[in-house]
């Protein structure tokens, strides 16, 4: 007996040492465990803030990046094929409706010549017998033979064989040398069709160039703009088109001149859409208010910003302070001191961070942010 109770004691020595054991280490894991998540709570409370609903002014605008440009560009193009001999303008230069631009030394078109030979040469048959049959008429006519009606009819006749004979002559003459005296003007003269500012003049002397006519546009000799009636070309995305209506006020800053705001009025929105790697646009145009004494050139890039909605003092939130639940916007208020209740709210303007609260909320209604 005496030999088998120190054996019991010590295996009850064990026990005790690993239950105290296991206790020591249950409490480690719990007290590591209180270690890490407090303070993750704690941060959390830090975290945790609260905004007051107050007053704010908000403006959304659509934003737009293009060009400068003048409203009307006119391209002048020759009347007849040939080599450029003289050029009067620069680009730069200010012109008026009719100046002299450039002269041109025709090359007649060997097909252009013969089938003015053989319009003239058809003319001249025709005047010739329109001729013969009125002389006829006319002596019978004096001796009271014919009517009167039959008499002028013939005389009709020949006037207009005598214009297409004339009109035939000018046009060979023309066709061969670029110019008719009975006109009085030359064709191998091109002048300006609209007043402005030379803006591109593409041809030099000794480049050949090609009639405007039916089945060809023709060298452009020179392209003649009114600077003074600018306006911004730019595009906007599909979702912004909808916000847009024409009279829209804008603000234009052109990236050569920093630091400068120019007024616009929107007053074109394209009806159609331009779809280009998959991005769907709309071209858009302002025209541009001037300031005097600044030069503003074509082909400045730009942004436009057009303001699409403004409030003022506007009882808005913060984007952050809004949930929603099944599509619908609600937040959380403070009911009491510690009490939080959701609240369906209204919405209305944006401007992508602050938000108009229509209903729902009051002044001052203290709201979580999550």
């Amino acid at each position: 007996m005496s030999d088998e109770l120190p054996g019991r004691h010590e295996g009850r020595a064990r026990r005790a040492a690993v239950a105290v054991l296991l206790a020591v280490f249950a409490l480690g894991l719990l007290g590591a465990s209180a270690y890490l998540i407090y303070p993750k709570a704690r941060r959390s409370e830090a975290e945790y803030r609260t905004i007051e609903a107050a007053p704010a002014t908000i403006r959304r605008a659509v934003i737009a990046n293009g060009t400068i440009a003048p409203r009307k560009e006119v391209n002048v193009k020759p009347q007849i094929s040939g080599v450029i001999e003289k050029v009067l303008v620069a680009r730069g230069d200010v012109v008026r409706t009719g100046d002299l631009l450039a002269v041109i030394r025709p090359l007649p078109n060997p097909a252009d010549v013969s089938a003015a030979e053989a319009e003239l040469d058809s003319a001249r048959i025709s005047q010739q017998h329109a001729e013969q049959d009125f002389r006829r008429i006319e002596r019978l006519f004096r001796r009271d033979l014919v009517a009167r009606a039959d008499y002028e009819k013939l005389e009709r006749d020949l006037q207009l064989a005598e214009q297409r004979l004339a009109a035939a002559r000018r046009r060979l003459e023309i066709v061969m040398t670029g110019a008719s005296t009975a006109l009085g003007r030359s064709a191998s003269e091109v002048r300006a069709t609209a007043p402005g500012t030379i803006l591109e003049r593409p041809i030099e002397i000794g480049a050949f160039v090609i009639e405007s006519n039916t089945f060809n546009e023709g060298t452009t000799i020179v392209s003649i703009a009114d600077m003074s009636d600018l306006v911004f070309r730019g595009k906007v995305d599909e979702p912004d088109a909808g916000s847009l209506r024409l009279g829209m006020p804008a603000a234009v800053a052109i990236g050569a001149l920093p630091g400068e705001r120019y007024d616009a009025r929107l007053d074109f929105i394209a009806p159609k859409a331009v779809e280009k790697d998959g991005v769907t646009t709309f071209e858009i145009r302002a025209a541009l208010t001037l300031k005097p004494g600044r030069v503003v050139r074509a082909g400045y890039s730009a942004t436009a910003e057009v303001v699409v909605a403004h409030r003022e003092r506007a009882l808005a939130l913060p984007e952050r302070a809004l949930q929603f639940r099944a599509g619908r916007p609600y937040v959380t208020v403070e009911t009491a001191p510690g009490i939080w209740e959701p609240r369906s709210v209204e919405l209305g303007v944006s401007d992508g961070l602050t938000t108009e609260i229509v209903s729902g909320l009051r002044p001052g209604e203290r709201v979580r942010l999550d």
